[in-house]
This record gives structure tokens, C-alpha cells and sequence, in this order.
């Protein structure tokens, strides 16, 4: 009752990831790594308030009557709690690490 081993397959290389959903002038901005993080972190910026402006309109379309459902509503504020407990989160390690920064000796 032995197994016998196979041929062992090559391992793929990995490839770089592709920013789906950055403009075209911030992929050239990333190439010549002028402004790849500012772009980034404005984009993550406009997400996080799109998903807001989702929640309160979920939320007023709630009070208004105009749902049919109840789970629509509190997903999307929901998610929208989250969103901004993330942003929150990496606000505060960005300042704690700059902190980290500014007291190194040198």
C-alpha cells in the first residue's frame, strides 16, 4: 500500500498586482513613485465617504418608508461603521509611527 510520488510540478512565479480602479495619471505618477501613496490614500478616502453618503441614504430611505426590506439598510450602515472603525484604526498607527519617528535618536 505505498503511493508512489508524482512528477513534481514547477511553482509559478508570482506577479506583481494591478491597482483595478486607479486613473491612468496615477499609475504613471506610480511608476515614477512620485505620488503612488497620496493617490492611494485619497482614493481610500473618496471610498470611505461614498460608502458613508450610502449609509445615510440607506438610513433615510429606511425612515422614509421607502425600503422593502430591513436587512439593506443596516448592512450598508454597518459596513459603514466598519469602514470608518478602519480608517480610524490605520489613522492611528500612521500617528503612533510617525511618533516612533520623531523620538529615534540620531
Amino acid at each position: 500500500m505505498s503511493n508512489a510520488l508524482g512528477p513534481l510540478t514547477t511553482i509559478v512565479p508570482l506577479s506583481p498586482l494591478d491597482n483595478t480602479g486607479t486613473s491612468q495619471t496615477s499609475k504613471a505618477n506610480d511608476a515614477n513613485g512620485a505620488t503612488g501613496f497620496s493617490s492611494f490614500l485619497s482614493d481610500a478616502l473618496n471610498k470611505l465617504e461614498r460608502t458613508q453618503a450610502e449609509a445615510e441614504q440607506a438610513a433615510a430611505d429606511l425612515a422614509t418608508g421607502q425600503v422593502d426590506d430591513f436587512h439593506t439598510p443596516v448592512i450598508a450602515m454597518e459596513k459603514a461603521s466598519l469602514t470608518l472603525g478602519l480608517a480610524v484604526t490605520v489613522r492611528n498607527k500612521v500617528i503612533d509611527a510617525y511618533n516612533q519617528i520623531m523620538q529615534m535618536q540620531i
